[in-house]
């Protein structure tokens, strides 16, 4: 491990100012709390727990430290019965912190309550609340000791909603830190750098982080040294004590390499659910609900399955068949145009003030479906010169579009885009490659229920929460066919993540991931059969095709 150097306090790097605002502050059901204990064996049955340390990075209120410390007391009285209140062991066996002084101040208000309700005197309930409960940054203070559990729910935040100075600290000291990752990455990365040799770590977080390209860090630091043991993907459940858009799950880390990793997704988190999978149910029940993997992803893989059929399906997939991009010559998967002002650049129709030859027609989400496209009209307006070399528009040679783009300058150069290149302060953020309009291609959704996969046989542009697929290999209808099989569902339902109500993102990342039989080892008649059925509601004879192409 590099040697990291911290300040010699966290508020040097704050610039003296903890935050106005609780950062990323989501709190949990106090039955998911005792669930996550539970799992990370912080019972007071199996051990004194004062012999133990515990460590609680974000402790907000308190909600995670007060169910601990329910324990803790519980342990004390059936290992040796009256607590000796002024026994050292009770002063080190928590350890919890948070950088709001608000929420300090209610997490140690509470445990004052609780204590005292236990019979403990106030003088110790008060020291024992201000050596427990600590105002730090957990991420900005060096720790020499080590924990034996560290449990809890870290912040919710992008960390480029971070402070800048803030936001270039946490980078140098977390390799995690990586694109666009969320702050809980680097509660990970400090939080397993402090376990002991037989600790364990149990966090409930957002589940990006096990299939985004920015958790590919940490998957790595934890299949090259750590052991997952449970794995709980909740993002069809409401974990929280209000409603949030977060897909959470649990993670539950120890050191013991070699062992199996536990998972299972939940469709509820009810009582009775939640007690099938504590400890003490596992050994009758996890078959029902857990699913053994004698060894868990490796290398930093994205974790895709939770389910061991699935799991075998997808490795037998990845054994027998290409990529898709590779799955036919001259594949190609793209993402539709970003403007950074799509109200300026994206019009209902045709503006007659702006020269037609600047207006592209644009393919909407909302037009697209494998019956065929339902063009609502919407046209892009394009600054890039018809020469399609990617140099702009001489405005000089079109008036309308001077005028129009004038009439907007403010708003236009107000973007980031514009703010590198000031010359340029009227292109989009992405390139308008002209060619892509008259290609033929697959236009594709970003966030659908699965299987609404259009074709557009060379008329629009796409916009950007629309993926495209041009191939110069495939019969494009026979592909489209493919993709809204139920076999290609469930993988992109495995490397997808999941929003609200069920729906996918078909992003790029995902569609790249996707495993196709080569179009070469398919029959002609085979592909003719897949093309006639492509834009069909007709799941049923679209799915037996799938299956002949697969070998299945």
């Amino acid at each position: 491990m590099e040697l990291q150097l911290f300040e010699n306090s966290w508020l040097d790097v704050w610039e003296g100012r903890e935050p106005h605002e609780p950062v990323g502050a989501v709190f949990t059901k106090p039955a998911i709390i005792g669930l996550i204990l539970d799992l990370a064996g912080y019972g007071s049955a199996q051990r004194r727990l004062s012999g133990y340390r515990l460590l609680e990075p974000s402790c907000g209120d308190g909600a995670f430290i007060i169910e601990a410390i329910k324990r803790l007391l519980a342990s004390e009285r059936e290992h040796v019965g009256p607590i000796d209140w002024a026994d050292e062991a009770l002063t080190g066996a928590i350890t919890a912190c948070d950088l709001n002084s608000g929420f300090i101040s209610l997490a140690r208000e509470a445990v004052i309550r609780l204590l005292g309700d236990e019979g403990c005197p106030r003088l110790r309930a008060e020291e024992l609340a201000a050596r427990w409960i600590r105002h730090e940054d957990f991420l900005l203070t060096n720790r020499a000791e080590r924990f034996d559990f560290i449990v809890g729910n870290p912040p919710y935040v992008r960390i480029e909603d971070l402070p800048t100075g803030v936001l270039r600290r946490y980078r140098e000291l977390y390799q995690t830190c990586t694109d666009r990752a969320d702050l809980y990455v680097a509660f990970f990365e400090k939080g397993l750098r402090l376990l002991g040799p037989g600790g364990c770590l149990a966090y409930i977080c957002a589940n990006r982080f096990a299939k985004n390209l920015y958790g590919r860090e940490l998957r790595q630091l934890i299949a090259r040294e750590y052991h997952v043991r449970h794995y709980l993907n909740l993002e069809h459940t409401q974990p929280f004590e209000s409603e949030v858009s977060a897909y959470p799950c649990i993670t539950v880390i120890d050191r013991e390499r070699g062992k199996p990793t536990w998972a299972a997704a939940l469709e509820d988190v009810e009582p009775a659910t939640l007690d099938r999978l504590r400890p003490k149910g596992i050994a009758a029940r996890r078959a029902k609900i857990w699913a053994s993997f004698p060894t868990w992803y490796q290398d930093g893989a994205p974790w895709i399955a939770t389910e061991r059929k699935c799991y075998d399906r997808l490795l037998d997939l990845a054994a027998r068949f290409p990529l898709l991009e590779a799955s036919a010559s001259g594949t190609q998967v793209g993402i539709g145009v970003a403007t950074g002002a799509d109200e300026i650049y994206i019009r209902r129709d045709l503006d007659p003030a702006i020269e037609t030859a600047c207006q592209l027609p644009l393919v909407m989400a909302g037009d697209i479906s494998p019956a065929g496209l339902k063009w609502s009209g919407h046209h892009l307006i394009n600054p890039f010169a018809d020469a399609d070399d990617g140099s702009l528009r001489d405005l000089a040679d079109f008036p309308g579009l001077a005028a129009y783009f004038d009439r907007h300058r403010v708003a236009l150069m107000g973007r980031h885009v514009a703010r590198k290149r000031s010359e340029n302060w009227y292109r989009t953020i992405d390139r308008v490659t002209l060619a892509l309009t008259q290609t033929p291609k697959l236009v594709i959704p970003d966030i659908q229920s699965g299987g609404v996969v259009g074709y557009d046989p060379g008329r629009y542009y796409p916009h950007h929460n629309v993926y495209w697929i041009t191939s110069e290999g495939w019969n494009l209808h026979a592909l489209q066919a493919l993709l809204r099989s139920s076999i290609v569902l469930e993988q992109v339902r495995a490397h997808s993540v999941h929003m609200r109500g069920g729906s996918l993102r078909y992003q790029a990342q995902v569609l790249r991931k996707l495993r196709l039989p080569a179009f070469d080892s398919l029959p002609a008649v085979l592909i003719g059969q897949l093309a006639a059925v492509a834009g069909k509601d007709d799941q049923k004879t679209l799915d037996l095709l799938a299956d002949e192409a697969f070998a299945i």
